[in-house]
């Protein structure tokens, strides 16, 4: 059974520290990372978003693209622009360069998603993981206020009694190695990735 909850992929970026093809195209194998992501994304959630730059890259793909409503060119903003389109009170924000993203570790957030918190989402010894969270849309006015000031740090705009953190033992439950964490930003990462999947 599918979650009321609308996962959203946060596809757009700069792109600077990985150069040619924009991130949101990359393989590992035979299959791109944000195709891995979507499927996943599909097989757990009633509704799936894409929130791009550029929606013209995406025009042969089958899938609800959007575009930043407030134009600041970062991951604030994509989330912004998720939860605005999202259909459902919450939503399960990653990244599009997040080529393990695990489904039994998304299901433990999701189900611990609850109308107390704006924001649930996994804690490490290096801090908290923002893009694999749940957001609800009370976050929406909070979000906005910060874009604003141009303050752009997504944690920047948590209310401390209003964020549920679920320390990263819980997970390695289903994900020994916390692989879901491990993002690709330079081409040495997307080279250790491919050493992680085979």
């Amino acid at each position: 059974m599918k979650f009321d909850c609308t996962g959203v992929i946060l596809a757009g970026g700069k792109n600077s520290r990985l150069p040619g093809k924009k991130k949101t195209f990359h393989k590992i194998g035979n299959t791109m990372i944000l195709e891995t992501i979507h499927d996943i994304f599909e097989r757990l959630f009633k509704e799936v978003i894409i929130v791009v730059n550029d929606p013209q890259e995406f025009a042969d793909w089958d899938m609800n693209i959007v575009t930043d409503i407030i134009p600041a060119g970062c991951a604030l903003a994509g989330l912004h622009a998720g939860l605005f389109y999202a259909k459902f009170e919450q939503a399960y924000v990653t990244a599009c360069d997040a080529p393990f993203v695990n489904s039994r570790v998304i299901e433990y957030i999701v189900q611990h998603a609850d109308t107390k918190y704006d924001v649930v989402l996994p804690r490490t010894k290096m801090g908290t993981e923002t893009l694999s969270a749940v957001y609800s849309k009370a976050c929406i006015p909070l979000i906005e206020k910060n874009l604003e000031k141009n303050i752009f740090m997504i944690k920047k705009f948590f209310r401390k009694k209003r964020v549920k953190e679920i320390p990263i033992e819980i997970l390695r439950q289903w994900d020994p190695e916390t692989r879901f964490i491990f993002n690709i930003n330079t081409p040495e990462d997307l080279e250790k990735a491919e050493k992680m999947a085979r």
